[in-house]
């Protein structure tokens, strides 16, 4: 089997040929000089989590798996950074990646999560449905005026009302 280095040098020649000279290029070469000595100081049960955007992510993915291996790929978190928005030309941007690698199938795992503070539940939440369960209520729809049939009524809602939130009891 090819070591790390090989395969990512391997990988960057194949990226260059395709993205030619540019800022993802610069970004990505920059990256793996860095990659591969995170993969070299981790610990046998060490993982690693990388953050990066939509921009980015799958060039990391195919990164990541020249330096560590594919068979190490854990996860791809999609981590919603914001509310849904739109814009007249494509979706809204409205998250980013962590892209979750061991460096070994002996890992060690610790359950990331833990609870929210009672008050900040109580501040976003403070809806609560008819099994008891807290919500927050969130505009699904652009607010603005809206020209054409995105624009009328639906079931009650108006889209074109600016900080209409489904749910509301305001």
């Amino acid at each position: 089997m090819k070591s790390g280095n090989t395969d990512a040098a391997e990988l960057l020649r194949a990226m260059r040929s395709f993205l030619k000279e540019n800022d993802m290029m610069a970004y990505l070469t920059m990256l793996a000089v860095r990659l591969l000595e995170l993969h070299r100081v981790l610990k046998e049960t060490g993982s690693l989590y990388l953050h990066c955007d939509p921009t980015a992510s799958h060039y990391l993915k195919l990164l990541l798996d020249a330096v560590f291996g594919p068979t190490v790929f854990r996860n791809e978190i999609v981590w919603k950074r914001t509310f849904a928005h739109g814009s007249s030309r494509r979706y809204g941007p409205v998250h980013d990646s962590i892209l979750f690698y061991s460096k070994t199938e002996d890992y060690l795992w610790s359950e990331p999560r833990s609870p929210h503070d009672p008050v900040y539940i109580e501040k976003h939440f403070n809806l609560i449905d008819e099994n008891g369960r807290r919500y927050q209520p969130i505009t699904l729809t652009g607010s603005g005026i809206r020209h054409g049939e995105s624009g009328k009524p639906w079931k009650g809602i108006d889209p074109t009302k600016v900080g209409e939130t489904l749910g509301s009891t305001r």
